[in-house]
């Protein structure tokens, strides 16, 4: 039985609703989200976090649809054709303003072929990373789901991994965090639907997600870096109760862990150095 697996990752997307910024102005949005400044801090962190993470997965079989806007700045646009053409598991969808479940409904069909019965749809912002073996993990789970009917047409179903490493940018002396969430976030999560389900990972809050529907988790491995820094849309912090990692022995795993060069992340990093 096929199953794409597909992801959407929004990039400074107008969209209507489902954004912190959401009670601005169109025009304060306008130049919220399309400042030079801005785009040029979220290329940094999509090409040094999402992007590498994707690239290095041990499953190839997968595409990652770039979410943004039709009214994008023409260089930030062909900026993301060039890293489409660098890379083909990547598709890129500009859409004008709508919903978050509508949007992502028309950037998730962007995946996969005609005639495919089910997909394995999962979400990951442009700051943040997962494990290398990701999606070969969420497919075996997947697969699974579907051949013992814990996933079909009536009834879709979350894979969701649950552990994974908080990265404070402004602390770059000591930013590595160990955590085990106690419920699905949206990060490393996946949900299979059938092809033409009208729903998505996108229709509920992360943390309702096992509220609404079936869902498997794995608290087993870190399986996603989060970052934390001064520009994320939602309240990120550091949860109570996550374990500090010593920096100097998870920069040393870094790379083969998430695909993510240490250099380049600690260049990104925000506050004062040691």
């Amino acid at each position: 039985m096929k199953n794409a697996i597909v992801g959407v990752c929004r990039f400074s997307y107008l969209g209507r609703g489902g954004f912190a910024n959401s009670n601005m102005s169109l025009e304060e949005r306008v130049e919220l989200l399309f400042d030079a400044d801005r785009l040029t801090e979220r290329f940094a962190m999509f090409e040094t976090l999402c992007l590498p993470s994707l690239a290095a997965q041990t499953d190839r079989d997968f595409k990652l649809v770039v979410l943004s806007s039709d009214a994008l700045p023409n260089d930030a646009k062909e900026r993301l054709r060039e890293l489409a053409n660098r890379h083909a598991f990547l598709t890129l969808a500009f859409l004008p303003p709508m919903g978050p479940l509508l949007s992502t409904r028309r950037a998730y069909r962007k995946g996969w072929e005609d005639g495919t019965p089910f997909v394995t749809g999962f979400r990951i912002d442009d700051d943040d990373a997962v494990a290398v073996d990701y999606i070969a993990r969420t497919r075996v789970l997947a697969d699974r789901a579907i051949a013992d009917g814990w996933a079909d047409a009536d009834h879709p179903l979350v894979v969701a991994f649950h552990r994974g490493v908080y990265v404070d940018m402004l602390a770059p002396s000591a930013p590595f965090y160990d955590f085990r969430e106690t419920a699905p976030l949206g990060l490393a999560s996946a949900m299979i639907t059938r092809a033409d389900d009208q729903v998505n990972i996108f229709r509920w809050n992360h943390r309702r997600l096992a509220a609404h529907v079936r869902t498997i988790t794995d608290p087993t491995d870190q399986m996603f870096l989060r970052t934390l820094h001064t520009t994320n849309d939602s309240d990120r912090k550091v949860p109570p109760g996550a374990e500090p990692i010593e920096t100097a022995t998870f920069c040393a795993e870094l790379r083969a862990r998430f695909g993510v060069d240490p250099d380049r992340l600690q260049a990104l990093m925000q506050g004062p150095r040691p």
